[in-house]
Protein backbone atom coordinates (compact mmCIF):
# COMPACT_ATOMS: atom_id res chain seq x y z
CA UNK A 1 0.00 0.00 0.00
CA UNK A 2 1.05 3.60 -0.60
CA UNK A 3 1.91 5.37 2.63
CA UNK A 4 1.49 9.12 2.98
CA UNK A 5 2.27 11.61 5.74
CA UNK A 6 1.11 15.05 6.87
CA UNK A 7 3.01 17.32 9.26
CA UNK A 8 1.42 20.33 10.97
CA UNK A 9 3.85 23.01 12.19
CA UNK A 10 1.52 24.67 14.68
CA UNK A 11 2.20 27.69 16.86
CA UNK A 12 2.11 25.53 19.99
CA UNK A 13 2.25 21.89 18.82
CA UNK A 14 3.85 20.03 15.92
CA UNK A 15 2.00 16.92 14.75
CA UNK A 16 2.56 14.00 12.40
CA UNK A 17 0.03 11.63 10.85
CA UNK A 18 1.04 8.66 8.68
CA UNK A 19 -1.65 6.87 6.69
CA UNK A 20 -2.16 4.12 4.14
CA UNK A 21 -4.05 5.01 0.98
CA UNK A 22 -6.78 2.45 0.36
CA UNK A 23 -8.18 1.45 -3.01
CA UNK A 24 -11.05 3.93 -3.01
CA UNK A 25 -8.68 6.89 -2.68
CA UNK A 26 -9.47 7.33 1.02
CA UNK A 27 -6.93 6.67 3.78
CA UNK A 28 -6.44 4.88 7.08
CA UNK A 29 -4.28 6.57 9.71
CA UNK A 30 -1.69 4.21 11.19
CA UNK A 31 0.36 6.65 13.28
CA UNK A 32 -0.27 9.90 15.14
CA UNK A 33 2.53 11.75 16.94
CA UNK A 34 2.60 15.18 18.56
CA UNK A 35 5.04 17.30 20.51
CA UNK A 36 4.46 20.65 22.18
CA UNK A 37 7.38 22.84 21.09
CA UNK A 38 5.95 26.36 21.44
CA UNK A 39 7.23 27.50 18.05
CA UNK A 40 5.28 30.77 18.26
CA UNK A 41 6.06 31.50 21.89
CA UNK A 42 7.90 34.79 21.27
CA UNK A 43 6.47 35.93 17.94
CA UNK A 44 3.94 38.41 19.34
CA UNK A 45 6.61 40.12 21.43
CA UNK A 46 9.61 40.03 19.08
CA UNK A 47 8.15 39.51 15.60
CA UNK A 48 10.40 36.50 14.98
CA UNK A 49 10.61 32.80 15.79
CA UNK A 50 13.25 32.43 18.50
CA UNK A 51 16.28 30.29 17.73
CA UNK A 52 15.59 28.12 20.78
CA UNK A 53 11.99 27.44 19.75
CA UNK A 54 13.05 26.74 16.16
CA UNK A 55 15.68 24.28 17.35
CA UNK A 56 13.21 22.53 19.67
CA UNK A 57 10.76 22.22 16.78
CA UNK A 58 13.38 21.02 14.31
CA UNK A 59 14.48 18.35 16.79
CA UNK A 60 10.89 17.10 16.95
CA UNK A 61 10.75 17.11 13.14
CA UNK A 62 13.92 14.98 12.97
CA UNK A 63 12.07 12.40 15.04
CA UNK A 64 9.11 12.62 12.67
CA UNK A 65 11.42 12.14 9.67
CA UNK A 66 12.79 8.96 11.24
CA UNK A 67 9.27 7.62 11.84
CA UNK A 68 8.26 8.35 8.23
CA UNK A 69 11.36 6.61 6.88
CA UNK A 70 10.77 3.59 9.11
CA UNK A 71 7.21 3.26 7.82
CA UNK A 72 8.05 3.62 4.13
CA UNK A 73 6.28 6.93 3.48
CA UNK A 74 6.52 7.77 -0.22
CA UNK A 75 4.61 11.04 -0.36
CA UNK A 76 4.02 13.75 2.19
CA UNK A 77 3.25 17.39 2.87
CA UNK A 78 4.10 19.76 5.68
CA UNK A 79 1.95 22.80 6.47
CA UNK A 80 2.67 25.85 8.63
CA UNK A 81 0.17 28.21 10.23
CA UNK A 82 -0.11 31.40 12.28
CA UNK A 83 3.30 31.56 14.00
CA UNK A 84 5.12 31.23 10.67
CA UNK A 85 2.66 33.57 8.91
CA UNK A 86 3.40 36.23 11.52
CA UNK A 87 7.18 35.80 11.86
CA UNK A 88 9.64 37.93 9.91
CA UNK A 89 11.95 34.91 9.68
CA UNK A 90 9.16 32.45 8.82
CA UNK A 91 10.35 31.81 5.25
CA UNK A 92 13.84 30.81 6.44
CA UNK A 93 12.36 28.46 9.03
CA UNK A 94 10.14 26.81 6.39
CA UNK A 95 13.22 25.93 4.37
CA UNK A 96 14.97 24.45 7.41
CA UNK A 97 11.86 22.42 8.24
CA UNK A 98 11.57 21.13 4.66
CA UNK A 99 15.22 20.07 4.68
CA UNK A 100 14.82 18.18 7.96
CA UNK A 101 11.58 16.47 6.94
CA UNK A 102 12.65 15.87 3.33
CA UNK A 103 9.14 17.02 2.40
CA UNK A 104 7.66 20.15 0.85
CA UNK A 105 6.35 22.52 3.54
CA UNK A 106 3.62 24.96 2.59
CA UNK A 107 2.61 28.14 4.40
CA UNK A 108 -1.19 28.17 4.59
CA UNK A 109 -3.35 31.26 4.42
CA UNK A 110 -6.09 31.39 7.09
CA UNK A 111 -8.64 30.46 4.42
CA UNK A 112 -6.59 27.46 3.23
CA UNK A 113 -6.15 26.34 6.83
CA UNK A 114 -9.91 26.57 7.40
CA UNK A 115 -10.68 24.64 4.19
CA UNK A 116 -8.29 21.79 5.02
CA UNK A 117 -9.64 21.67 8.57
CA UNK A 118 -13.14 21.24 7.15
CA UNK A 119 -11.99 18.39 4.91
CA UNK A 120 -10.46 16.69 7.93
CA UNK A 121 -13.55 17.18 10.10
CA UNK A 122 -15.68 15.58 7.39
CA UNK A 123 -13.66 12.37 7.74
CA UNK A 124 -14.95 11.87 11.30
CA UNK A 125 -18.20 13.86 11.61
CA UNK A 126 -21.42 11.82 11.86
CA UNK A 127 -23.18 12.45 8.50
CA UNK A 128 -26.51 13.10 10.27
CA UNK A 129 -25.23 16.54 11.28
CA UNK A 130 -24.87 17.57 7.64
CA UNK A 131 -28.66 17.46 7.27
CA UNK A 132 -29.42 19.55 10.36
CA UNK A 133 -29.08 22.98 8.76
CA UNK A 134 -26.12 25.35 9.05
CA UNK A 135 -22.90 24.21 10.75
CA UNK A 136 -20.16 26.43 12.11
CA UNK A 137 -16.92 24.46 12.33
CA UNK A 138 -14.13 26.00 14.40
CA UNK A 139 -10.52 25.16 15.18
CA UNK A 140 -8.88 26.96 18.11
CA UNK A 141 -5.12 26.69 17.61
CA UNK A 142 -2.09 28.09 19.37
CA UNK A 143 -1.87 31.35 17.43
CA UNK A 144 -5.14 31.59 15.51
CA UNK A 145 -8.66 30.25 15.18
CA UNK A 146 -10.32 29.19 11.93
CA UNK A 147 -14.05 29.12 11.21
CA UNK A 148 -16.05 27.44 8.43
CA UNK A 149 -19.75 28.15 7.89
CA UNK A 150 -21.45 25.28 6.06
CA UNK A 151 -24.99 25.79 4.67
CA UNK A 152 -26.93 23.21 2.64
CA UNK A 153 -26.65 23.83 -1.08
CA UNK A 154 -24.06 26.61 -0.75
CA UNK A 155 -20.28 26.84 -0.86
CA UNK A 156 -18.63 26.94 2.60
CA UNK A 157 -17.57 30.34 3.93
CA UNK A 158 -14.08 30.46 5.50
CA UNK A 159 -12.56 33.02 7.87
CA UNK A 160 -9.65 33.16 10.32
CA UNK A 161 -8.94 35.22 13.42
CA UNK A 162 -5.45 35.72 14.97
CA UNK A 163 -6.64 34.53 18.37
CA UNK A 164 -5.30 31.32 19.89
CA UNK A 165 -4.55 29.71 23.23
CA UNK A 166 -0.86 30.58 23.19
CA UNK A 167 -1.28 34.15 21.96
CA UNK A 168 -4.07 34.87 24.47
CA UNK A 169 -2.17 33.27 27.36
CA UNK A 170 0.86 35.45 26.61
CA UNK A 171 -1.01 38.69 25.96
CA UNK A 172 -3.26 38.32 29.03
CA UNK A 173 -1.39 36.42 31.78
CA UNK A 174 -3.88 35.45 34.46
CA UNK A 175 -1.50 34.43 37.26
CA UNK A 176 -0.96 31.05 38.85
CA UNK A 177 -3.52 30.25 40.09
CA UNK A 178 -5.51 32.58 37.84
CA UNK A 179 -6.80 35.76 39.50
CA UNK A 180 -10.64 35.82 39.41
CA UNK A 181 -10.86 39.47 38.30
CA UNK A 182 -8.40 38.84 35.44
CA UNK A 183 -10.41 35.80 34.38
CA UNK A 184 -13.64 37.83 34.28
CA UNK A 185 -11.92 40.62 32.33
CA UNK A 186 -10.62 38.09 29.78
CA UNK A 187 -14.08 36.52 29.44
CA UNK A 188 -15.57 39.91 28.56
CA UNK A 189 -12.75 40.74 26.13
CA UNK A 190 -13.01 37.39 24.33
CA UNK A 191 -16.76 37.69 23.99
CA UNK A 192 -16.45 41.21 22.58
CA UNK A 193 -13.66 40.22 20.15
CA UNK A 194 -15.50 37.15 18.91
CA UNK A 195 -18.82 39.00 18.60
CA UNK A 196 -17.16 41.67 16.44
CA UNK A 197 -15.62 38.92 14.31
CA UNK A 198 -18.66 36.63 14.11
CA UNK A 199 -21.54 38.99 13.40
CA UNK A 200 -20.37 40.63 10.13
CA UNK A 201 -18.96 37.38 8.70
CA UNK A 202 -21.49 34.77 9.76
CA UNK A 203 -24.33 36.26 11.79
CA UNK A 204 -25.63 38.35 8.87
CA UNK A 205 -25.84 35.18 6.72
CA UNK A 206 -27.92 33.16 9.14
CA UNK A 207 -31.60 33.04 10.06
CA UNK A 208 -30.98 30.66 12.96
CA UNK A 209 -28.06 29.68 15.19
CA UNK A 210 -25.69 27.18 13.54
CA UNK A 211 -24.76 23.86 15.08
CA UNK A 212 -21.20 24.19 16.39
CA UNK A 213 -18.55 21.60 15.52
CA UNK A 214 -15.24 22.08 17.30
CA UNK A 215 -11.85 20.53 16.62
CA UNK A 216 -8.20 20.89 17.77
CA UNK A 217 -6.61 20.80 21.20
CA UNK A 218 -8.87 22.96 23.35
CA UNK A 219 -12.07 21.21 22.29
CA UNK A 220 -10.61 17.70 22.33
CA UNK A 221 -9.07 18.31 25.76
CA UNK A 222 -12.39 19.56 27.14
CA UNK A 223 -14.09 16.45 25.73
CA UNK A 224 -11.41 14.22 27.28
CA UNK A 225 -11.63 15.91 30.70
CA UNK A 226 -15.45 15.76 30.61
CA UNK A 227 -15.13 11.98 30.20
CA UNK A 228 -12.30 11.56 32.77
CA UNK A 229 -10.06 9.96 30.15
CA UNK A 230 -6.92 8.58 31.71
CA UNK A 231 -5.83 7.44 28.24
CA UNK A 232 -6.79 9.59 25.26
CA UNK A 233 -9.13 7.85 22.82
CA UNK A 234 -10.04 9.74 19.59
CA UNK A 235 -13.03 7.44 19.03
CA UNK A 236 -14.59 8.64 22.30
CA UNK A 237 -13.93 12.28 21.38
CA UNK A 238 -15.37 12.13 17.86
CA UNK A 239 -19.02 13.29 17.89
CA UNK A 240 -19.05 13.74 21.67
CA UNK A 241 -21.58 16.42 22.70
CA UNK A 242 -20.14 19.13 24.98
CA UNK A 243 -22.87 21.27 26.52
CA UNK A 244 -22.55 24.97 27.30
CA UNK A 245 -23.00 24.07 30.98
CA UNK A 246 -20.17 21.50 30.85
CA UNK A 247 -17.80 23.95 29.16
CA UNK A 248 -18.61 26.63 31.76
CA UNK A 249 -18.03 24.17 34.62
CA UNK A 250 -14.74 22.95 33.12
CA UNK A 251 -13.55 26.51 32.49
CA UNK A 252 -14.36 27.44 36.11
CA UNK A 253 -12.58 24.32 37.40
CA UNK A 254 -9.43 25.01 35.38
CA UNK A 255 -9.42 28.69 36.34
CA UNK A 256 -9.62 27.77 40.03
CA UNK A 257 -6.53 25.54 39.98
CA UNK A 258 -2.82 26.33 39.84
CA UNK A 259 -1.14 24.96 36.73
CA UNK A 260 0.50 22.06 38.61
CA UNK A 261 -2.90 20.76 39.77
CA UNK A 262 -4.57 21.45 36.42
CA UNK A 263 -1.92 19.27 34.78
CA UNK A 264 -3.08 16.31 36.87
CA UNK A 265 -6.70 16.41 35.71
CA UNK A 266 -7.59 13.24 33.75
CA UNK A 267 -7.69 14.17 30.06
CA UNK A 268 -5.15 17.04 30.08
CA UNK A 269 -1.70 16.69 28.57
CA UNK A 270 0.53 18.23 31.29
CA UNK A 271 2.32 20.43 28.74
CA UNK A 272 -1.04 22.00 27.77
CA UNK A 273 -2.11 22.86 31.30
CA UNK A 274 -0.68 26.37 31.05
CA UNK A 275 -2.87 27.36 28.08
CA UNK A 276 -6.07 25.46 28.83
CA UNK A 277 -7.73 28.24 30.83
CA UNK A 278 -7.49 30.46 27.76
CA UNK A 279 -8.62 27.55 25.58
CA UNK A 280 -11.70 26.83 27.68
CA UNK A 281 -12.63 30.53 27.82
CA UNK A 282 -12.32 30.89 24.03
CA UNK A 283 -14.61 27.89 23.48
CA UNK A 284 -17.05 29.30 26.04
CA UNK A 285 -17.08 32.65 24.19
CA UNK A 286 -17.70 30.94 20.83
CA UNK A 287 -20.72 29.15 22.31
CA UNK A 288 -22.02 32.45 23.65
CA UNK A 289 -21.70 34.52 20.46
CA UNK A 290 -23.12 31.76 18.23
CA UNK A 291 -26.20 31.32 20.40
CA UNK A 292 -25.74 27.58 20.81
CA UNK A 293 -26.11 25.52 24.00
CA UNK A 294 -23.79 22.69 22.88
CA UNK A 295 -21.12 21.69 20.39
CA UNK A 296 -20.02 18.49 18.66
CA UNK A 297 -16.36 17.63 19.34
CA UNK A 298 -14.23 16.15 16.56
CA UNK A 299 -10.67 14.86 16.90
CA UNK A 300 -9.89 15.05 13.16
CA UNK A 301 -8.94 18.35 11.52
CA UNK A 302 -6.09 19.98 9.63
CA UNK A 303 -3.81 16.90 9.48
CA UNK A 304 -6.58 14.71 8.13
CA UNK A 305 -7.46 17.39 5.58
CA UNK A 306 -3.89 17.35 4.29
CA UNK A 307 -3.99 13.55 4.14
CA UNK A 308 -7.26 13.72 2.16
CA UNK A 309 -5.55 15.97 -0.41
CA UNK A 310 -2.59 13.62 -0.66
CA UNK A 311 -4.80 10.53 -0.97
CA UNK A 312 -6.80 12.18 -3.73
Amino acid sequence: MTRIAAVDLGSLTVRLAVAEVVESGSFQVILHLREITGLGREVAETGVLSRADQDHTLEALRGFAGEMAARGVTRGQGVATQAVRQAQNGKEFLQEAADVLNLPVRLLSPEEEAYLTWRGVLSALDPKYLDDGPLLVFDVGGGSSEFILVRPGQEPTFAGLPLGVLSVSQARPLGDPPHPHKVEDLKRELRRTLQNFYQPRFGVLLEKSPLLVGTAGSVTTLAAVAQDMTEYDPARVNNYILTKKEVAELAALMAALPESERARLPGIEPAKAGVMVAGALIVQAILAVSGQDHLVAIDAGLLEGVLAELAQ
